[in-house]
């Protein structure tokens, strides 16, 4: 039986062991997608105590408990319905709050020992031991001990946000903006940190989205901030070119998008038109009528990220807010989100087709949510120049769906031309999961080596295990 959490954890054979420490171990980190607070990194406070920094902003951990049937008071009762975390006055005085904040430590940590098989336990595991030298596993009977060693280093300044991600070599993080953010905070920090970069993401949720109840607002914001009459659906595609300008100016490399359900029919530009000044007044939109809007929208919109030097991402498959008395309670991003199984195939083809036909140097990522999707989005990325089959996002984060992800990866295109691994979270301790991958990723090629499936040749797949890691991503999102 081996222990847990050894130096070769998850790698099986001596090829995969050479791999991962000799050439993955220590490389930075390119995190190309997250939901990291500027504001937090650039104000670089403390983060309090373990139940803070592991649980503040985790919705995973959240779930998990949730699911193991913790009282919703010790999960989210801390956080306010826009997500920000309640002040100490709120939660009945510094006391209390500590009482309660170890109650709610103590709650995720019985949630662990029901966790065999669940990333939870890995990546929770992986936290404690990368950033605080804790590597017997946590247990109702060493939680105390624990708690005291883990807040003893987290009021150390260098336990500090920009602290954490450096101890884990992280090099540039993009997070996640709204096209009328001020990018205020990444201003600052572009002006203060040297040793890490804080890139903005370009992502149009709703102007993307004219079926939600906060577009006709949000055009009318857009309209007030670019200074320009928006008269038609191409004057909103223009005022949102100038903003994407202004976040190329602040960094931004990256756009991101989410597609929940359909997301293209064909449509004329009058067709089109008509269906912004529709939604811009507050009227209700058919199913085509969205679908119509959605499909022009992106592939406008991916022309001008060819254009300005963007990597368009593409996220599909989420079913959000499922639970309607929590989203109630609770707000979003809690955890009440889940598969969705819509098929798009066709829909996507569509949009890559008329975006690489008009721009042929664009790059783009796709992301599906259900594996089931998994070898039409690989197979779909193949037919575009500069079009990758993302890493496995979400609910595909675990041990299974990370190798999966690999393999369809690599039977459908070349596995030295991948970029690698991101975190898509809002926690700044959740950084381990790279090494989770790396692991991963060097346990599959050694399997192949030991198999006699491929040769044995140290130095070029040492220079393909780094080249995924890093540098793949780097030039990708960079060059």
């Amino acid at each position: 039986m081996k222990s847990f959490l050894n130096d070769d954890f998850i790698l099986q054979s001596e090829p995969a062991q050479i791999l991962y420490h000799k050439y993955a171990e220590n490389q930075p980190i390119f995190d190309f997608h997250n939901h990291l607070s500027p504001q937090e990194i650039f104000e670089n406070k403390t983060l309090g105590n373990l139940a803070n920094a592991w649980l503040d902003h985790d919705h995973y951990k959240w779930r998990g408990m949730r699911a193991a049937g913790g009282d919703e008071s010790l999960i989210t009762g801390h956080i306010r319905k826009d997500g920000t975390v309640k002040s100490d006055a709120e939660r009945g005085g510094t006391a209390a709050v500590e009482k309660a904040d170890y109650e709610r430590y103590l709650a995720f940590v019985r949630t662990l020992q029901l966790c065999p098989g669940n990333p939870l336990y890995h990546w929770s595991h992986l936290e404690l031991a990368r950033y605080f030298g804790i590597t017997e596993p946590v247990t109702e009977a060493n939680a105390r001990e624990v708690w005291d060693k883990c807040n003893a280093l987290l009021a150390k300044p260098e336990y500090a946000p920009r602290g954490l991600l450096s101890k884990l070599g992280v090099r540039e993080l993009c997070t996640t903006d709204d096209p009328l953010d001020s990018l205020e905070w990444h201003k600052k920090l572009a002006d203060n940190s040297a040793e890490l970069r804080v890139r903005p993401s370009f992502r149009p949720d709703v102007p993307l989205s004219p079926d939600s109840p906060a577009y006709a607002d949000y055009i009318s914001r857009l309209q007030k901030m670019d200074g320009t009459k928006l008269q038609s659906v191409s004057d909103m595609i223009a005022a949102l070119g100038r903003r994407m300008d202004f976040f190329k100016e602040n960094g931004s490399v990256v756009s991101d998008h989410s597609l929940e359900g359909d997301f293209y029919l064909p449509a004329s530009y009058d067709d089109v038109n008509y269906i912004f000044e529709k939604a811009w007044i507050g009227k209700k939109l058919s199913h085509d009528e969205i679908a119509k809007y959605k499909g022009w929208v992106l592939v406008e919109l991916g022309k001008l990220y060819a254009q300005k030097g963007f990597v368009m991402q593409i996220h599909i498959g989420a079913l959000r807010d499922n639970n309607a008395a929590m989203l109630e309670a609770a707000g979003k991003n809690i955890g009440e989100d889940s598969l969705n199984d819509f098929n798009f195939a066709p829909q996507l083809g569509a949009v890559l087709n008329a975006i690489y036909s008009a721009a042929p140097g664009a790059r783009t990522i796709l992301y599906n949510l259900n594996p089931k999707d998994n070898e039409a989005l690989a197979t779909m990325a193949a037919n575009f120049r500069n079009c990758q089959f993302g890493p496995a996002w979400w609910f595909n984060d675990h041990k299974d769906g990370i190798e999966e992800q690999i393999r369809v990866y690599a039977r459908t295109a070349p596995l030295g031309s991948y970029v690698g691994m991101l975190t898509d979270s809002r926690s700044f301790l959740s950084y381990p999961r790279h090494e989770y991958f790396r692991r991963i990723l060097c346990n599959y090629i050694g399997g192949l080596v030991e198999a006699g499936e491929f040769p044995w040749h140290e130095e070029s797949l040492g220079r393909l295990v780094a080249a995924v890691c890093y540098e793949n991503s780097v030039k990708f999102f960079l060059n």
